[in-house]
C-alpha cells in the first residue's frame, strides 16, 4: 500500500528520476576515461531500442509514426546533445557540466519565440538576461579555466532547448513511446560508424557498468514519464533540476570538484532563471 501511494507521488517520481539521472552522469563521469563516449551513447541507444521495440509492438502502435520527418530531426538533435553532454561530463568537473546543461529552459524558451511565435513576456525576458549573466559568471570565457568541455556543455542545453520544443509539437500527434524510440534509433544509427572504427573489447567490470548504465538510463525515463502523469509539466521539471544538486554533491565527495565563488554565484543564476522560466504561465501554453 505504502509503495503504491508513493508510485503516484508526482513529487517522489520526479525525485527518483533526478536521482537515477544523477547516477548516470556519475558512472559516465567514472567510466568514460577508459571506455569512450562513443561506445556509452551506443550501448544506451541499442538497449533502449531493444527494450522499446516490444513494447511498441504489445501496444500495436504504428512503428512509423507521424510527421516522420519532425522525428527523426527530433531525434538527430537528440543524440547531438546527448553526445554533447557525455563529452562535456568526461572533460570538465560534473558539476559544471550539469548545471551548464541545466541551462536548456533558457534556450527552450528563445526557440519557442523564434520557431512557434510564442510571445516573450518581461518577466521571462529578464529571466532569460539572468541565466545568461550566470552563464558568463560561471564559465568565466577570458580565464584559462574556460575549455572546450564548457562549450560543449552549453551546446548540449541549446539542443536540449530545441529538442523540448520539437518534442511539445510531436506530442500531440505522437505517443511518449514511439518518440523515445525514434530517439534510440536515429542514435544508435549516427553512432554505429563510430562505435564501428573506434570499438574496443571491453573488460568484463567495463561490460558490467555500461549495461548497468542503459538500465539506470531507463530506469530514470520511466520515472520521470510516470512522474509527469502525477504532475504539472512544469513543476516536473522544476523538482528535476535537484539533479544539480545531486551531481553538485557527487563532484565535490567523489570526484573532488572545486567550486569556487563564481561558480556558485552562476549556478544560483542558471538554476534560478530555470526555475522562474518553468513556473512561469505564458498565454496559449498547457500547464
Amino acid at each position: 500500500m505504502m509503495i503504491k501511494r508513493l508510485l503516484s507521488s508526482g513529487f517522489i517520481l520526479m525525485t527518483l528520476s533526478a536521482f537515477f539521472f544523477a547516477l548516470c552522469d556519475i558512472l559516465v563521469k567514472y567510466i568514460s576515461p577508459s571506455i569512450g563516449v562513443i561506445q556509452i551513447a551506443f550501448v544506451r541507444f541499442l538497449l533502449g531500442a531493444l527494450i522499446l521495440l516490444p513494447m511498441l509492438l504489445s501496444t500495436g502502435q504504428s512503428m512509423k509514426g507521424r510527421s516522420t520527418r519532425v522525428l527523426f530531426l527530433r531525434g538527430l538533435i537528440g543524440t547531438l546533445s546527448f553526445f554533447c553532454l557525455l563529452k562535456a561530463i568526461a572533460m570538465i568537473p560534473l558539476s559544471h557540466a550539469i548545471v551548464l546543461f541545466y541551462t536548456f529552459p533558457l534556450f527552450a524558451t528563445f526557440f519557442s519565440f523564434l520557431l512557434i511565435k510564442e510571445p516573450l513576456t518581461r518577466l521571462e525576458i529578464t529571466l532569460i538576461i539572468g541565466g545568461t549573466f550566470g552563464i558568463f559568471i560561471l564559465i568565466n570565457p577570458g580565464s584559462h579555466a574556460f575549455t572546450v568541455g564548457h562549450t560543449l556543455a552549453l551546446l548540449a542545453a541549446c539542443c536540449a532547448g530545441l529538442v523540448m520544443v520539437l518534442t511539445r509539437k510531436l506530442r500531440k500527434i505522437n505517443g511518449p513511446l514511439i518518440i523515445y524510440f525514434y530517439f534510440c534509433m536515429v542514435g544508435g544509427i549516427a553512432s554505429l560508424p563510430f562505435f564501428v572504427a573506434h570499438f574496443s573489447i571491453p573488460s568484463l567490470p567495463e561490460s558490467s557498468l555500461l549495461v548497468l548504465l542503459a538500465v539506470i538510463f531507463l530506469i530514470a525515463q520511466i520515472f520521470m514519464n510516470q512522474g509527469f502523469k502525477y504532475c504539472k509539466a512544469s513543476e516536473g521539471a522544476v523538482i528535476l533540476m535537484s539533479e544539480v544538486v545531486f551531481t553538485g554533491i557527487a563532484g565535490v565527495v567523489i570526484f573532488n570538484d572545486s567550486l569556487s565563488l563564481n561558480f556558485w554565484v552562476g549556478a544560483c543564476l542558471i538554476v534560478g532563471s530555470g526555475v522562474g522560466l518553468n513556473v512561469v504561465t505564458r498565454p496559449g501554453r498547457a500547464p
